[in-house]
């Protein structure tokens, strides 16, 4: 009984924080996925889809390592938040600057690249624009 009271009684600067780490959760997600996604996806051996693969786990283990910092210190990191909006942005551009096959099951490595880089994006947006407005000000009652 004393524990849904204490669930319950969360103070709206609580609630806020709570909703701020939405976003971040959501960028850990896609960093972890981008990760395993290099595993998964069978590339093969030309320079374009080599490329791809390691593009995919650099940048899955760039976007995770972030947004945990972000989690772990949020009023210090707020400005790291841009460093995954230009991973999202990159990984929109990566397959038609590295020019990943688009034959057969290989069109599934470059939907994969613009999905999570555009989801990559509008979470770290969100993100970021949240971190700001806290800090500001703007967030707080």
């Amino acid at each position: 009984m004393k524990m849904s009271v204490a669930l319950t009684a969360l103070t709206p600067q609580d609630r806020k924080l709570r909703e701020s780490r939405l976003p971040l959760t959501a960028e850990f997600l896609a960093g972890a996925w981008l990760v395993f996604a290099a595993f998964a996806y069978s590339y093969s051996f030309t320079l374009s889809a080599t490329a791809g693969f390691w593009n995919s786990l650099a940048c899955g283990i760039a976007v995770a390592a972030v947004a945990l910092v972000r989690f772990g210190l949020p009023e210090r990191a707020r400005w790291l938040g841009l460093v995954n909006v230009a991973i999202g942005f990159w990984l929109i551009a990566a397959p038609f600057a590295f020019g990943y096959p688009v034959d057969g099951h290989r069109d599934a490595i470059r939907t994969n690249s613009l999905i999570v880089g555009v989801l990559l994006a509008i979470f770290s947006v969100i993100s970021v624009t949240v971190a700001y407005r806290r800090h500001s000000g703007e967030f707080r009652e």
